[in-house]
């Protein structure tokens, strides 16, 4: 079954590999300028860590206005859909290519239970995702390292990609793909079947949910806001050389403004709780899914040539 696995599935492996080795190439060249412009600017030093960037305005500015549309818009905007393109082609076909070759015949004829084939697919394919999606993952948290200092992780366009959601993504991805396949039969409608509702609540969970995962905290606007031109809102991307947050920290998201000179906000230290929720959402779907195509499977009769 390992081997016959690999066999079905090294193309795919080969083109996540190559996925990889493109980010990480792209990683290393505008991570390591990005890196040299940070410590050149001077923002490395005592300035972040002692004024929240109050005190060093013309060298965010500067930073920002360099590398904030490359990394903070352009490469989210990428690969906003890249985990589920990633995650439908390798599922989309798991099932469905046995009904277009018609290999299904041999490979639910043998010994081996179809169950237990495809818990069998599942398992491996499952873990080279996981593995897929944590190197990556480290990628570009390396890659937006620098970028960080300035706008913390809470930003949805960060967000998205470090800790564990990104593999999340992928998995849910992966198993809606499957049960579409099993469902429909054919490899290129199951992919778009499974992409478009993937694509839906991800939007929904990122825009509609994500910001009220856990209760906003008020604060009292920092009173920096008051003698600057603005504060960063911290929805979305940080605005250019505004920092900090109204709320005075960096790495705050900001969701609006009350009366009294109010601000509702999420903490930076919620990253790794808002994680865990959104990532399980995600990881539950794809179990809810590849459990309903376990248990299909085990229940259909054979395909018809």
């Amino acid at each position: 079954m390992i081997w016959v696995t690999w066999r079905q599935h090294r193309g795919q492996a080969i083109a996540c590999l190559a996925v990889l080795a493109a980010l990480a190439v792209y990683a290393i060249i505008e991570g390591t300028s990005m890196r040299s412009a940070f410590s050149s600017d001077g923002l490395a030093g005592s300035c972040l860590a002692r004024t929240q960037g109050i005190g060093c305005e013309n060298g965010i500015g500067a930073f920002m206005d360099k590398f904030g549309t490359v990394v903070n818009i352009s490469f989210w905007s990428v690969a906003l859909i890249v985990p589920g393109l990633i995650g439908v082609l390798v599922g989309g076909s798991l099932i469905a290519r046995e009904s277009e070759y018609g290999t299904w015949r041999l490979a639910w004829s043998q010994s081996v239970p179809r169950a237990r084939w495809l818990a069998v697919k599942l398992g491996l394919v499952t873990g080279g995702l996981i593995v897929l999606g944590a190197a990556m993952t480290a990628v570009i948290t390396w890659y937006r390292a620098p970028m960080d200092r300035l706008t913390g992780r809470m930003q949805h366009n960060v967000f998205d990609f470090e800790g564990l959601v990104l593999t999340a993504y992928i998995l849910c991805a992966f198993g809606f793909a499957v049960l579409a396949g099993l469902l429909i039969r054919r490899s290129i409608p199951a992919m778009i079947a499974a992409f478009i509702p993937w694509l839906a609540i991800r939007l929904i969970v990122e825009f509609v949910f994500r910001d009220q995962f856990l209760a906003p905290l008020t604060t009292a606007m920092a009173a920096s806001c008051h003698t600057q031109a603005g504060c960063g809102s911290g929805i979305g991307v940080v605005p250019q050389s505004v920092l900090p947050q109204s709320t005075g920290r960096i790495g705050d998201l900001v969701l609006g403004s009350k009366p009294g000179n109010l601000v509702s906000y999420q903490p930076a230290d919620r990253f790794w709780p808002f994680q865990f929720i959104e990532a399980g959402i995600f990881v539950a779907l794809a179990a809810a899914a590849l459990g309903a195509t376990i248990l299909l499977l085990r229940r259909r009769a054979a395909w018809s040539a």
